[in-house]
C-alpha cells in the first residue's frame, strides 16, 4: 500500500526542504528593518475604561476608545500584566472583551516599550476552517483527495520557497516561473491523473496555455503603458529588498499563476474527452476525435472564461463600486490603472483557457494512440500471442483461403 504513496511522500518531503532552508538561503536578499517588534498572544483581564459609539457611516462598527489590561502569554515577557490604551477607529477596531485572546504588538524604541492591540486572533478560524477543508477532501476524495492536499503543498512551496526569493534576488521571473509551474504541472497530473500519456497530453495544453495567457497579459499591458508597478503593493516592495527588482515582468508572473488551476482543468478534460472517445469508439479517426473533443471545448469554455472573469471581478468589488458610485465616465475608469490591469489580466486568463482547448485536442491527437494501434486504456494491458501459439494458429489456418485470398 505504501508503494502507491511513494511520489506523494517524495513531493511532501522537498517541499518541506523547501520551506525549511529558503528562509535561511533568502535572507540577505530583503531589507534589514531598524524597527525592534515582536507580535504574541495576550488575553484581557480586565476592561478599565470603554468610551464607544456607533460610527456615524456605519453603526454596527463601534469606534471610540478602550483601556484594559491584558496577560502576556507567551514570549520572554510572559504572565506580564500590562495596560494598553486601545483607539477604535473604522480600519483598525480590535474591540476585546474580557477574557478575550488577541495578537499584542511589543515595540522597543530607545525611549519607551510600547504595547499595541495589533490584531483579533484570526489564525484559529483559518486553522480549523483548514482542517475543516482536508477532512472533506480526504472523506471524499481518499486517494486523489490526499494528492491534491500534497499538489497545494507543493505548489505553495514553489512560490514562497523558490519563486518570490529569486524576485528579491533580482532574477528576471520570466524563465523562473515558466519554469516553475512547468514543474508544479508535471507534479499536479502525476498525482492526480496518474503517469500516462493522457496526463503527458494535459501537462503539455497547460503549460501552453499558460504561457499564452502570460504573453497577451505582458504584450498588451505595455501596449497600454502598464507594468508590475501598478499591481497591488507593487510599488512598495520595491523598497523591501537589497536588490533590484524586475517589476516590469510581475504581470507575467502574476497572470501565469492566477489563471494556472482554470488552464489545468480544461486541459484535462480536453485530454479525458479525447482518450474516453478513443476508447469508446476505436473507429473514430484522430481527425473526428480532434474535432469531437473541439465540441466539448466549446461548452467548457463558456463556463470556464466566466469563471476567470468572476474571480477577477469578486476581487475589485470595491473598485466596481466606487466606479459605479462616482459614476465615472467610460473614459475615465477605463483608463484608471487599476482598472485596465484588471481587465487586462481577465482578459489575458480568458485567451490562456480558449487556447489551451485547440492546443490541448491538436497535443493529443500526437500523443494519444497513433492511428495504426489499437487504443488500450490507461489501466489495460496487452496480450502478446506465445510462439506456440502463432505456430498453433497457423497450422490451422486453411490453406485454399489463403490462396484465394491471394488471388482475389
Amino acid at each position: 500500500m505504501l508503494k502507491d504513496y511513494r511520489f506523494a511522500i517524495l513531493i511532501t518531503l522537498i517541499s518541506t526542504m523547501l520551506f525549511y532552508f529558503s528562509p535561511s538561503l533568502s535572507d540577505n536578499f530583503k531589507a534589514k528593518s531598524s524597527l525592534k517588534q515582536s507580535f504574541v498572544d495576550a488575553r484581557v483581564t480586565n476592561i478599565i475604561s470603554n468610551e464607544l459609539a456607533p460610527d456615524v457611516k456605519v453603526p454596527s462598527i463601534l469606534t471610540g476608545k478602550q483601556v484594559f489590561n491584558a496577560e502576556i502569554l507567551e514570549g520572554p515577557e510572559i504572565g506580564t500584566i500590562v495596560e494598553i490604551q486601545n483607539p477604535l477607529s473604522r480600519q483598525h477596531n480590535v474591540l476585546v472583551e474580557t477574557d478575550d485572546v488577541f495578537i499584542l504588538m511589543i515595540r522597543t524604541t530607545d525611549r519607551e516599550k510600547v504595547y499595541w492591540a495589533y490584531n483579533h486572533k484570526r489564525s484559529t478560524a483559518i486553522y480549523w476552517m483548514g482542517f475543516s477543508f482536508v477532512l472533506l477532501l480526504l472523506s471524499f476524495g481518499k486517494k486523489e483527495g490526499l494528492h491534491s492536499i500534497v499538489s497545494l503543498y507543493f505548489t505553495a512551496a514553489l512560490i514562497i520557497g523558490v519563486l518570490i526569493p529569486s524576485i528579491f534576488a533580482g532574477f528576471n521571473p520570466v524563465p523562473i516561473t515558466i519554469v516553475l509551474m512547468g514543474i508544479k504541472i508535471v507534479v499536479n497530473f502525476i498525482l492526480v491523473s496518474g503517469y500516462n500519456r493522457k496526463s503527458f497530453c494535459a501537462m503539455g495544453g497547460t503549460l501552453l496555455g499558460v504561457i499564452a495567457a502570460g504573453v497577451m497579459a505582458q504584450v498588451f499591458g505595455e501596449f497600454a503603458h502598464l507594468s508590475g508597478i501598478y499591481l497591488d503593493k507593487g510599488e512598495d516592495v520595491i523598497y523591501i529588498s537589497n536588490q533590484v527588482i524586475q517589476v516590469r515582468w510581475l504581470m507575467f508572473v502574476a497572470i501565469m499563476i492566477s489563471a494556472l488551476g482554470a488552464v489545468m482543468d480544461v486541459a484535462i478534460s480536453i485530454a479525458s474527452a479525447y482518450n474516453e472517445l478513443r476508447i469508446t469508439d476505436p473507429k473514430l479517426s484522430p481527425t473526428q476525435l480532434m474535432r469531437a473533443s473541439m465540441n466539448i471545448g466549446r461548452d467548457i469554455m463558456g463556463t470556464m472564461t466566466n469563471t476567470l472573469i468572476l474571480a477577477f471581478a469578486g476581487s475589485s468589488l470595491t473598485t466596481i463600486m466606487m466606479v459605479w458610485g462616482l459614476d465615472m465616465p467610460l473614459t475615465q475608469f477605463i483608463n484608471t490603472p487599476v482598472i485596465a490591469l484588471a481587465i487586462i489580466h481577465a482578459l489575458a486568463g480568458s485567451v490562456g483557457i480558449v487556447l489551451t482547448i485547440p492546443l490541448t485536442a491538436w497535443l493529443a491527437r500526437y500523443m494519444l494512440s497513433p492511428p495504426s494501434i489499437p487504443p488500450v486504456t490507461d489501466n489495460e494491458t496487452v496480450s502478446i500471442p506465445s510462439i506456440d501459439e502463432m505456430v498453433t494458429h497457423s497450422i490451422n489456418v486453411d490453406p485454399t483461403m489463403v490462396i484465394s485470398s491471394g488471388n482475389e
